[in-house]
């Protein structure tokens, strides 16, 4: 495709409206040419800005003023058949000769913005025009003028976010056509991302790239703990990433599209220190592993050092407004492991003092910073410490829970519930010393449930279920098992584990969460990389070191094969966009990164080099 032919599908292109062939088209033609590129970054640029434009209605008289001025009727006398035409029909301007591209909608601008959800397509006719460049050059500028003026006013009027002065920091932005490459934003759709010599890289879901886009530039150094903001309604992965340079010690934050590079203005070390000094330190891994978004990607948080005296701080960056404010702390010590509540109001983290730990809730809203537990490690087994810290799911009852032991050793699961009453005191609802607890919002209780794994003369032993709730409610779910590498399905209706593990491997099986029913998949199974959950958790992959199998976790045994993709893989994910596609990164002699069909059992490889870490998914709109 040429440029010409490019630009015309811009806009459809940017509405996913594109049969399959063109899109990918489009996108190789976007990789190699910068003007088309920057076309698309101010369409993209545009759409946002109109996105935060309050829907108003002019007033009727300014309506009349516009309509019956005498630059309007002259304008329209170059219309033929004004007068046949109904009341307050305004004449369009004529449309500009286009292709039509045989399988491709015909396309119509509709009130209200741009939709990232296809609907009917619609073709409207408009009649011919005589002038028809000066007559639209007319219309585009009392358009212009109209929007200018009314979005003006109403912004004016409707926040008061624009008044707002900067706390601490203010993210700065690169120009929107500035991509990593220099070639502008990345091709639309849904892709996944992975880390690999200090560098993002991104890869369509459809394998319709010819190799990985680099997301990050080459001035960075990007962390292992890179995250993507959660999935919003109606998309299928989130649409921005945070993570940290190694080598200056800032936060970015970047577009999926590979845009808008944000580097907030907020050391997270002390002026002058080396950051490769302290990011082996307790101090440096609080704060590499700091990054959380909240659920509706409007906040991150994280914690930093910038006063160089090894505590840590919070601090909570706003995407509305691009400051940073401080998180105010009622005890001293340093902050670690901020937990966002399920609807994004509260903020739950650790403060740790000379091995003395407390847990505090901070409330967006009102400020408002409430000690849920204090003095854990001074009061309980010497060197206990929370080893995890979530909410339950329920927004209207929210509770926070916690285990408290050393690794291999959980001594108590405690619970505290927010909303009842300030002064009330958690409540603890398992004492003991266990191998492993683990917690899932989504587990069978509707305040989430822990799974337990008793401990038996050292060795790991069977898994209890502990429902998050007054009185909680013990379940067994396995008998005489040696429970290693126990994992929850996403829904929280299976659990996976291996048992038995010896050299690295075991009998991979699966019980269901809710009847105890136990099955075992196969034997064999490599505990490295862990065992992979399909996003709808009936399907789950694993590794025997030489081939990758895919169970169903509701016949796991009667409902088993291997890919014919064979080797050691490095890394298992299974895809946003589709229930039947796994990725599967491989560091042996097959070395590179494969999307994989699991119903027609073929792999497609997309990278030839692998990944460092983990694979997660954005979407770009």
């Amino acid at each position: 495709m040429n440029c010409e032919q490019v630009e015309e599908l811009l806009s459809a292109y940017l509405d996913n409206m594109l049969a399959p062939e063109e899109r990918r088209a489009v996108a190789a033609h976007l990789q190699t040419c910068r003007s088309c590129s920057e076309a698309l970054a101010d369409y993209r640029r545009n759409d946002a800005l109109l996105a935060h434009l309050p829907r108003v209605n002019p007033d009727p008289a300014l309506r009349e003023r516009i309509f019956s001025s005498p630059e309007y009727l002259e304008l329209i006398d170059t219309a033929p058949d004004i007068e046949a035409l109904p009341e307050w029909t305004i004449p369009l301007p004529a449309k500009s000769p286009r292709r039509d591209t045989p399988g491709r909608p015909h396309l119509v601008a509709i009130p209200g913005g741009r939709s990232t959800v296809p609907g009917p397509t619609v073709r409207i006719e408009t009649p011919r025009r005589k002038r028809r460049g000066d007559f639209r050059i007319m219309i585009a500028a009392i358009a212009a003028a109209l929007i200018v003026a009314i979005g003006i006013g109403a912004l004016l009027g409707a926040s008061e976010l624009f008044h707002q002065a900067p706390k601490v920091g203010v993210g700065g932005f690169t120009p929107p056509a500035a991509g990593p490459q220099g070639t502008g934003p990345l091709s639309a759709g849904v892709r996944f991302v992975f880390l690999r010599g200090g560098t993002l890289w991104s890869e369509l879901a459809d394998g319709s790239s010819t190799q990985p886009d680099r997301l990050t530039p080459n001035s960075v150094t990007v962390a292992d703990h890179w995250v993507v903001s959660a999935v919003l309604p109606g998309r299928a992965a989130g649409d921005m990433l945070a993570y940290i340079d190694l080598q200056k010690a800032y936060v970015h934050i970047i577009r999926s599209d590979g845009q808008e590079d944000t580097v907030i203005n907020q050391p997270l070390l002390k002026a002058g220190i080396s950051p490769a000094s302290v990011w082996d330190t307790d101090a440096g891994t609080s704060i590499l592993n700091s990054l959380t978004w909240s659920p509706d990607g409007s906040k991150l948080a994280f914690v930093a050092d910038p006063a160089g005296t090894g505590q840590t701080h919070l601090y909570l960056y706003s995407m509305v407004t691009h400051n940073v404010t401080q998180v105010p702390l009622t005890t001293q010590g340093s902050v670690s492991h901020a937990t966002w509540s399920p609807d994004g109001v509260r903020l739950a983290y650790e403060v740790s003092q000379q091995s003395v730990t407390s847990i505090l809730d901070y409330n967006t809203q009102n400020h408002g910073t409430l000690t849920v537990a204090d003095g854990i490690g001074s009061r309980t087994t010497t060197g206990d410490s929370i080893l995890s810290l979530d909410w339950s799911p329920d927004v209207d009852l929210p509770a926070i829970t916690w285990s408290v032991g050393s690794i291999g050793h959980v001594h108590s699961l405690w619970v505290y519930h927010v909303a009842v009453d300030s002064s009330a005191a958690a409540q603890n609802i398992l004492a003991g010393d266990f191998a492993q607890a683990i917690y899932s919002r989504s587990g069978h209780d509707s305040s989430g449930s822990w799974l337990v794994i008793t401990s038996n003369a050292g060795q790991a032993g069977d898994i209890w279920r502990i429902d998050v709730t007054s009185g909680a409610n013990f379940t067994r779910l396995t008998r005489g098992k040696q429970v290693n590498f126990a994992e929850w399905s996403p829904d929280g209706s299976y659990i996976g584990y291996l048992d038995a593990l010896s050299a690295g491997v075991g009998a991979f099986h699966i019980v269901n969460a809710s009847t105890a029913i136990d099955t075992t998949v196969t034997n064999g199974v490599a505990y490295q990389p862990a065992p992979a959950w399909s996003l709808n958790s009936q399907q789950i992959a694993f590794s025997t070191g030489t081939q990758v199998g895919i169970a169903s976790a509701q016949a796991a045994a009667s409902h088993i094969h291997f890919l014919t993709l064979k080797g050691a893989p490095s890394a298992l994910a299974w895809s946003a966009a589709s229930p039947q596609q796994l990725v599967v990164a491989m560091n042996d002699g097959q070395q590179g990164i494969y999307l994989v069909d699991t119903q027609h059992d073929s792999a497609l490889r997309v990278d030839n080099f692998g990944t460092d870490g983990a694979i997660l998914w954005t979407e770009i709109p």
